[in-house]
This record gives structure tokens, sequence and C-alpha cells, in this order.
């Protein structure tokens, strides 16, 4: 629904100017309230009198559409919007917190101008019932608290609901929040792993209200604050939505003008924003704020989640342990893979080393993924064929790899091995999939032919910005070439390791599934 703030003298005005909102679902109703006072006050750019329309959009929609305009994609968990016409993308973003902003800029730097301003905030808060919040002992939720948490989720007494953090902050900092607490080393990722697979996945903030009495939410206090009986326990250390005011580049200069009166007015009029449960942009409360169910009237730190590497980390992991995955696995068969793994008395070989570690890998795909198999040496071959991982295929990719026995050549195609690998995902890519072909070996390319350079043209050339396959290269024992390898991973967006104690390969490969969903 739009409102017009606006109408105003347009008698003493040579014109107007249409200022277009996009605002979180949550906070629209006090933007639309704020911007009917502000038409009242007859507001001018330029002579040209202001009109102000609000539309309710989830945060997830503008950025899939902010980020298609600007000729790139976003990890929203749904498919690539439309390419809009200007007049479809809002003037001004107000988004759920500034981490949008955060993630928009690692797509499109010049996406916005000047500085995102917050115009009211609310602290991410675990949600439970009045007899669990008093079980976990503590007015805030740590390390602990999270401890105490997953120990009655494994007992099936509790389950943790949240929206999926690729489409909300309040779930991106719940699942920052256990990945903190639970990866102390790499050792924990596999517990993670689990973690984040007990998740409940709510489609929206306004179906966590409505959990069963079993389910503790990620959502935020303001969510509390407006229905159901929840009880809010803050994060430790806090996690903010700080709903920022984004003013789009590219805008006509009027319109941008006509933003920043309206950023004013919104930051000065805090009483429609504080009778629906925010706080102001400093965390603190004003007349008409409701407090109870664990929300004071105390300020709260304003902490919104932005850090760049740590918001791809943590949807980096999710990514990779609870969306289905599209991997074409490479595994090198030359006569080397038959060598110690390392030069210690009783090493397993290389291809041991591996065999393990792919089998154990298969672990961590869920049943909606799809995996095939690749054997190459000089030459390549298909062993399994690309398939959802239903028992069927596990089992026949298990078999595969126990399998695996090294050649009696240790020429090694590598480079025309990825590039037809990567030619043959992209035949069949499929969104809202992490697509990935995953080489592991022992060395480097000795096949004459294909240059390491043309291997980079060609995958270039293969390259969609819009359909985004990634190559993952896993060295195996210390005959590997870290900058070939490196210098491919590059080309298409992964990442390249070399692993040279067998003990920590298995760490590593989940680290590079993670790392490059």
């Amino acid at each position: 629904m739009a409102v017009r703030a606006a109408l105003g003298r347009f008698g003493g005005c040579d014109g107007s100017v249409t200022l277009s909102v996009a605002a979180a679902p949550e906070i629209a109703p006090a933007v639309r309230t704020a911007a009917s006072r502000f038409a009242a006050t007859e507001p001018e750019v330029s002579g040209e009198c202001v009109r102000v329309e609000v539309r309710a959009v989830e945060p997830a929609d503008v950025a899939n559409q902010l980020a298609v305009r600007a000729g790139g994609t976003i990890n929203v968990a749904a498919a690539a919007a439309p390419s809009p016409a200007g007049a479809d993308v809002p003037t001004v973003w107000i988004p759920d917190a500034s981490t949008w902003i955060t993630r928009m800029q690692a797509v499109n730097r010049e996406a916005f101008e000047a500085d995102a301003t917050s115009v009211a905030t609310s602290p991410v808060v675990v949600a439970a019932t009045e007899p669990v919040a008093k079980a976990l002992g503590s007015p805030t939720v740590g390390a602990p608290q999270v401890a105490a948490l997953l120990a009655r989720v494994e007992a099936k007494e509790l389950q943790v609901a949240a929206v999926d953090p690729r489409r909300s902050t309040a779930g991106l900092a719940g699942a920052g929040l256990l990945y903190d607490a639970i990866v102390t080393d790499p050792g924990h990722l596999v517990d993670m792993v689990r973690a984040y697979r007990s998740i409940a996945v709510a489609p929206d903030a306004a179906t966590l209200l409505k959990a069963p009495a079993q389910q503790v939410t990620l959502t935020s206090e303001q969510a509390v604050l407006t229905g159901g009986d929840r009880t809010a326990l803050p994060l430790e250390p806090a996690a903010t939505l700080d709903y920022p005011f984004a003013v789009v580049a590219g805008k006509p200069r009027a319109e941008a003008a006509a933003a920043e009166l309206f950023r004013t007015a919104l930051r000065a009029d805090r009483e429609p924003f504080a009778k629906l449960g925010f706080r102001g942009p400093d965390g603190s409360t004003s007349a008409g704020f409701p407090a109870g169910r664990g929300a004071g009237t105390a300020p709260v730190t304003v902490r919104p989640p932005v850090d760049p590497q740590k918001i791809a980390d943590v949807l980096g992991y999710w990514n990779a342990t609870t969306a289905p995955s599209r991997v074409l696995t490479l595994v090198d068969v030359t006569s080397s893979m038959n060598r110690p793994m390392a030069s210690r008395a009783g090493s397993p070989s290389r291809l041991e080393v591996l065999r393990k570690t792919a089998t154990e890998g298969l672990g961590l795909f869920t049943d909606d993924s799809e995996l095939g198999l690749w054997a190459y040496g000089a030459e390549y071959q298909q062993v399994v064929p690309l398939s959802q991982l239903n028992q069927g295929q596990r089992a026949r990719l298990t078999t595969a790899v126990s399998a695996a026995k090294a050649t009696g050549s240790d020429v090694c195609g590598l480079y025309e091995t990825v590039l037809a690998a990567y030619r043959s995902l992209k035949e069949g890519y499929k969104e809202g999939r992490s697509n990935t072909v995953v080489v592991f070996t022992d060395g480097s390319n000795t096949k004459p032919g294909m240059s390491l350079e043309t291997l980079k043209l060609e995958l270039e050339r293969a390259t969609d910005p819009t359909r985004p396959i990634r190559v993952v290269l896993l060295g195996i024992g210390p005959d590997v070439h870290k900058q070939e390898l490196d210098e491919i991973a590059a080309t298409t967006g992964g990442r390249a390791f070399v692993v040279t104690n067998p003990d920590e390969i298995g760490d590593i490969f989940l680290q590079a599934l993670i790392r490059s969903s």
C-alpha cells in the first residue's frame, strides 16, 4: 500500500517531486505516519511540493532488485528479480539493518549516496516462553546459554526457529552467535553444521510470532512487543537492527534533495516509532515505548552486524550446510597419488586420504543436493553422473570413491579437466544452488597442450556473473603448486587450499565447501 504524504498547497507550487520510499514491513506503518506529518509541513524542493509514497517491502526483495539493476546478484534465497525499470527502483530504502547496505556494497560499491543514517533501532533477541527464559538463568543469551539451548535441542526438548539468514538480519545475527559459540576451533565445524540444520526456518517474521511453545525464535525486540506472549532475551554480544535511511544513487537531484528533507523529519519524529516498539537511533526509548516482556527502558548498545567478512562467512556457512548444492567432484588418479601423504613413517597414501575425505564429505550435503564424480589423469572420465543425492546416489558415490585406484601414469591433464567440468556444470546450471567444481589434486598440470593462461582465458569467457560457478581446489601433499591453484580458483571466484597434514584435510575440506558458497 502506498501512502502519499503530500498534497499540501499545490496551488503555491510549480509542480511536485515524488519521493518513493521502500521500508521494511514492520517499520513501514511508522514511516507512513511520519510521512503524513511531514506532508502537513508543506515541504518544497526548488519550488516544487514534495510527495512521499511509502511501500512496505521485504529488505531481501529490494536488495535482489538493486543487485540486478547493478548487473550482479545477491544471495537472498530467491531467483534473481526481473531487471527493474527506473521508476520501479525506490529513491529511499529503509531496510531492517545496515547489514543490507554492506551486502549491497559488495555487489555495487556506489549503490547509495553518502551515509545511511539510522531512523530507529531494535535489538536482536531470542524470544522464548517465560518458563524457557527462566530456565536459561540469564537476561541475555551468550555462549553459555547457547550451549544450554543446543543441549535441549539435541534432547528434542526445544527447537530454534528463525527466518532464513540470507533474508533476515535477525536470522543472520542469530546464526553468527551460534557460529561464535560453537566453532572455537575448526574441529567444531561439523557441530555447527548439525546446529544449523536443526533450525526451523520460517518464511517471515510474522510466522515466528505464532511459533509453538517448544520453539525459541531469533527475532527483534520490536517483534516481541507487538505480538505473542514471548519474553525477549537480547544477544550477548549485542546485535541490533538499525533501520538505515539509504538514498539510492543515480536518482534525480530533486528527489535526492527531498530525501534529505524527509530524513531530517523522520529522525526528529520519534513518537510513531516508539509506539510500535522501536527505540531511537541511539538505542534509547522515548514516550510511548511499550516496555515489558523483557524489554526495559534503559538504552541498549547499537551494534548492527556490518563486518563484511563475518557476514560473508556466516552466510557461506549457512548456505553450504542448509541449502542444496550442485557439485561436480574431480579426483586425481595419477600414479603419484600412491605416494605417502607425509614423510613420516606410516603416513597414508594421498589416495587413501582422498578416499576418506570424500566419503566423509558426503554427509555434509543435503539430500536434495546434486553430486557427480569424475576421475582424471592424462584424460578425464565420468565415473558417477551428476544426480540428486538420494540413498542410491550416495551408495554409488561411496562405492566409486572406495574403488578409486591410481593409474600407472603421472601425466596430469588438470587444465582441460577443469575447463570441461566447468562447461558441464554451466550447461545444466540451476538457480538457488551453490554450483561448484571441487578438484582434488596432488600436483600440477603436466599434459602438453593447454596452458594456464589459456585455461584462465577460457574460464573468463565462460563466466556469467548472474550464474556463478566456482572452482574450489584442494591440493594434497607437498608437490602441489599453490600459486597455480590460486590463479585457477581466483578466475572463478573460488578458493584453493593446500593440505600436507592428513589429520587436517577433513576440516579444510569443510571450510573449502563453506567458503565457496
